[in-house]
């Protein structure tokens, strides 16, 4: 977020309570007082269009979507990606998202409604900006601009909300007393919907490396690049290289000093001082310490986090670095035995000769923080705690940090590229050079090296996918992945094996119930207020 956005919060807070005062609603559908003069005293100057611009842009920052408020009791995105085979909620299963875990959910699960509620705030802002922007005396091309921002912003959200909950109400502008509730609207109508707006809107953003794009301000890529994302996750895979088209090339992979510290690499991108990097497309903007509106998800009470952690089927995902799985590279030193990695006694050597990314996403028994070794007293139900989006050098101000979450950055959009044409079906010497990037940044080997040539669309599938797994690692991509990919039971079955294999397990996994645990139910708060509000079949 640019200098003169960041400047603007304390009236940014007056403002957001005149205009957005339902934040706080058990539904999204609540209206704030009639009485309040919002719209007769508002939209009257450019300053009152930024500051609602950041209003929009502030949403992103709730616990519930890109922060991670884990002792707040919210349900962030690490909260949701520990719902899935990344990793697990070590106190137990009484923590949000673990009864998806389990597959025990209900209509009335906190977490689904928190989840909602936090999207339709965003879309709600959204909605607000490009209704009233036209009133306000600036030029038509910043107009332009705030709505584009809004838009893309606003189709960021619907493609959060049907990648998992599916068919919800569509809004476009802000809801009134008169019409007060909201159908659902079928998955497939709304993505037609915001693809056509993205199409739209997107060319309208200055683009990056333009002296008229303000920092922290959502660019021509980073809108390119959620219309590619929503694309991707439809299954519109000719949409989906369209869009990336306009990005693929315009930046690259970060790499620290001369590049030649693999681990470095990909360790270093997640520290504030290069939360600005060029392959970060698009953020969620946290500023602290001492301001009371930092980031929270590098809570870790001194230690590496001991509310979740990571799995160690991801842990084991990450290959040697002859681009080799553990249990068919020479490289692994490790024991492959049942009883052969316990928490009493780790097995040190099975870390070693890895995929440098391993080391940089999590912290592994034989690794240090703040100088400590860790060993069989790790806090977690497993060996392995999370280290990405984590500060160790700054536990002092874990409750209001300022790294940025990224909400998309390039490495996605490379991987997303190839996805797109593998399931297009082109073949491997046009889909391989965009996986091969990114791993060339820790120094794993290119698909060729490792894979071979000649390969099938089904053997270019798994390695793109699992590509995505250990980049994109608590990156609020997994439960989208596991539900497009239809691998969501068997992600359940991996996890179950984890359990049986390492006994390390802190809520059980459970089997799948039909298929009500392959889409999130509408939160029952929304069906007794709405009664246009259909639930959905699986859930009746």
């Amino acid at each position: 977020m640019n200098n003169m956005i960041k400047n603007t919060f304390k009236a940014l807070y007056a403002a957001i309570a005149l205009l957005f005062a339902c934040s706080c609603s058990d539904s999204f559908l609540q209206l704030s007082s009639p009485n309040q003069p919002s719209q007769n005293t508002y939209w009257k100057t450019g300053e009152d269009a930024l500051m609602a611009l950041t209003a929009c842009y502030d949403a992103l920052q709730s616990g519930n979507l890109y922060d991670d408020y884990i002792d707040g009791w919210k349900f962030g995105f690490l909260a949701r990606e520990t719902s899935t085979d990344n990793g697990d909620h070590t106190w137990g299963d009484w923590m949000l998202g673990s009864s998806i875990s389990k597959c025990v959910s209900s209509t009335t699960d906190e977490c689904f409604s928190m989840y909602w509620n936090a999207n339709y705030e965003l879309i709600k802002r959204c909605n607000m900006l490009t209704s009233n922007i036209d009133k306000v005396p600036i030029s038509d091309e910043e107009k332009d601009v705030y709505r584009a921002e809004a838009i893309a912003l606003r189709s960021l959200a619907y493609n959060n909300l049907t990648s998992v909950f599916r068919d919800v109400p569509y809004l476009t502008a802000p809801l009134t007393l008169e019409e007060a509730q909201a159908p659902k609207t079928s998955r497939a109508e709304i993505i037609e919907s915001v693809i056509s707006d993205m199409k739209v809107w997107a060319s309208k953003l200055p683009a990056l490396g333009s002296s008229s794009l303000a920092k922290g301000r959502m660019s021509r890529e980073a809108a390119y690049s959620i219309l590619g994302r929503i694309a991707l996750f439809n299954g519109k895979w000719e949409e989906a290289v369209s869009a990336y088209d306009n990005v693929i090339g315009k930046v690259q992979l970060f790499k620290s000093g001369d590049g030649t510290d693999y681990e470095k690499n990909f360790r270093d991108l997640f520290t504030e001082a290069n939360e600005t990097a060029p392959e970060v497309l698009l953020s969620a903007h946290f500023k602290g310490p001492g301001l009371g509106e930092g980031s929270t998800f590098g809570v870790c009470w001194s230690a590496p986090m001991n509310a979740i952690e990571a799995s160690m089927n991801l842990c084991d995902d990450f290959y040697c670095i002859d681009g080799k799985p553990i249990d068919k590279s020479p490289l692994f030193k490790g024991s492959l035995e049942k009883g052969g990695h316990t928490k009493v006694a780790p097995d040190y050597d099975r870390y070693e000769n890895r995929d440098p990314r391993l080391k940089a996403t999590l912290m592994l028994p034989g690794m240090t923080w703040n100088g400590k070794k860790f060993t069989n007293n790790l806090p977690a139900a497993s060996t392995a705690c999370i280290l990405k989006w984590f500060t160790p050098s700054n536990t002092k101000d874990e409750y209001d940090g300022s790294l940025d979450f990224y909400i998309i950055r390039y490495a996605e959009v490379l991987l997303s590229m190839a996805e797109a044409k593998i399931e297009k079906g082109e073949p491997q010497s046009s889909v391989t050079s965009y996986i091969n990037e990114v791993r060339a940044r820790v120094g794993m080997p290119s698909v060729e090296e490792a894979e071979g040539t000649g390969l099938s669309q089904d053997e270019l599938r798994k390695i793109v996918r699992h590509e995505r797994r250990v980049e994109l690692a608590f990156e609020d991509l997994r439960f989208a992945d596991l539900y497009r990919w239809g691998d969501f039971e068997n992600a359940q079955k991996r996890m179950q094996k984890d359990e049986s294999f390492y006994g390390f397990s802190a809520v059980p996994r459970g089997n799948i119930r039909d298929g009500r645990d392959l889409v999130w139910p509408i939160p029952q708060g929304e069906i007794d207020t709405n009664p246009m509000l259909e639930q959905h079949d699986e859930w009746k």
